[in-house]
């Protein structure tokens, strides 16, 4: 009896076993390391490299030569023989650079197109055709000199100023007087800027024409008074009156007075140190170092 309590017992013990035993995960399997991905190769890329190849063999033959010859003779056979669109157009751009052929392109066979300007009736069209035909060195048509004249002289100020500069290039007879004019009543100091840049640009001839004395400028601005002071001081054909200029000196420490002491090596003399030394005693010190300048360039 007890033997057969005993083998049941192991048979119980056994299926326990089992049971345990596939309860538990199975072992995973190894993992196999995986075949390394084969680069992938353009098939084409061995003949794109040919074509460039040649292309750039080509490109070394600057002047005519046998070896020259031989290369691109050897090109167009192969060019000749060849079926393949793409070979053929590599081929035609190697021939290109065969020194012993004449450069050739279409640029230039076919006719330039005339455009002929538009043709303007308004003032500011007529203005801007007049300044480029002087900008492209053709005789200005659109606009007399009369009529540059009378929109210089106009109200309009914007269409005055260009009308005036565009006179002093047709005609700096013609502007030189309205110039000077224009600067002695001009107290805007951008506007009074582009008067005086354009009297520095009349030739040497004109620059005098209208030039008025200091006595008819002297009730107008002071910045205007300034800009004709320094007009005379660069322009020697220009002569102003020594006891004017002599008479500014002294004054103020402002813009008139420098411009007064920068004119003063072009209106005066060596012969004149000695009352221009006296003058320079006592300057502030904004124009002290002007009158040390003038009176060192005296000559």
């Amino acid at each position: 009896m007890k033997s057969r309590y005993f083998l049941l017992f192991l048979a119980v013990a056994a299926l326990g076993v089992v049971a345990r035993a596939e309860d538990k995960p199975a072992p995973k399997a190894a993992v196999k390391p995986a075949a390394a991905k084969a680069k992938e190769v353009d098939p084409n890329e061995p003949r794109v490299k040919a074509m460039q190849e040649v292309i750039n063999t080509s490109r070394k033959f600057a002047n005519p030569s046998p070896e020259a010859a031989a290369w691109f003779g050897k090109l167009r056979a192969q060019r000749a023989a060849s079926k393949d669109a793409e070979e053929q157009a590599a081929l035609d751009t190697a021939l290109l650079f065969d020194p012993a052929i004449a450069v050739t392109s279409p640029l230039g066979k076919d006719p330039l197109k005339h455009y002929p300007a538009p043709e303007v009736s308004s003032t500011l069209g007529k203005l801007a055709a007049t300044e480029r035909a002087l900008d492209l060195g053709q005789k200005p048509t659109a606009l007399s000199v009369a009529e540059l004249t009378e929109l210089a002289t106009g109200k309009d100020t914007e269409f005055a100023a260009r009308a005036l500069r565009l006179l002093r290039r047709v005609d700096a007879s013609a502007a030189a007087p309205l110039l000077w004019k224009r600067l002695a009543v001009t107290s805007q100091r951008s506007e009074l800027k582009q008067i005086e840049d354009e009297i520095m640009r009349l030739p040497v001839a004109q620059v005098g024409q209208g030039f008025p004395t200091f006595a008819e400028i002297e009730k107008g601005p002071l910045a205007a008074k300034a800009a004709w002071v320094r007009v005379v001081a660069v322009r020697p054909s220009l002569k102003a009156d020594k006891a004017v200029i002599l008479g500014l000196l002294k004054g103020p420490a402002n813009e008139l007075t420098e411009a007064a002491w920068d004119a003063v090596p072009a209106v005066f003399s060596g012969a004149d140190k000695a009352v221009l030394e006296e003058a320079s005693k006592g300057l502030s010190e904004r124009l002290a170092p002007r009158a040390k300048a003038a009176l060192a360039l005296l000559k």
